[in-house]
Formats: C-alpha cells, sequence, structure tokens
C-alpha cells in the first residue's frame, strides 16, 4: 500500500469539504441534492414494484401447482 504525503490528505480534506459545503450550504447545492434525492427515490419505487410484481408472479404459481 503506497503512503500518502500530507498535501495529499489535505488535499483530499479540503475537496470533501468544498462538496459537502456545496450541497448543504448552496442554493444550487441544495437543488441538485434534492433532484438525487428524487431519483434515487424513484429508482428505488420501481424495484419495489419490481419485486412485488415478481413475488405475485411467484405466489400465482405455487397456488396453481398446490392445485393439481
Amino acid at each position: 500500500m503506497e503512503n500518502r504525503s500530507v498535501f495529499d490528505i489535505l488535499l483530499a480534506a479540503a475537496l470533501l469539504a468544498g462538496a459537502i459545503y456545496f450541497l448543504f450550504y448552496t442554493e444550487s447545492g441544495n437543488k441538485w441534492l434534492d433532484r438525487l434525492k428524487n431519483t434515487a427515490a424513484d429508482q428505488l419505487d420501481q424495484w419495489l414494484a419490481d419485486l412485488e410484481e415478481h413475488l405475485q408472479t411467484l405466489e400465482i404459481a405455487e397456488a396453481t401447482d398446490n392445485i393439481y
């Protein structure tokens, strides 16, 4: 594993602090964060709908197998 210099660590910390400041303390950052949250929520809703559909299909298949 490569050793990092103090400059590399300070630069990474400064970039991280800048990103956090942008997201939480600027208007455009807040808007971008809200869009990101909405996109993530929409994708999660789609995954859950797909899962529900798949489980319903399995439940129907199981019910029809038990009839015969």
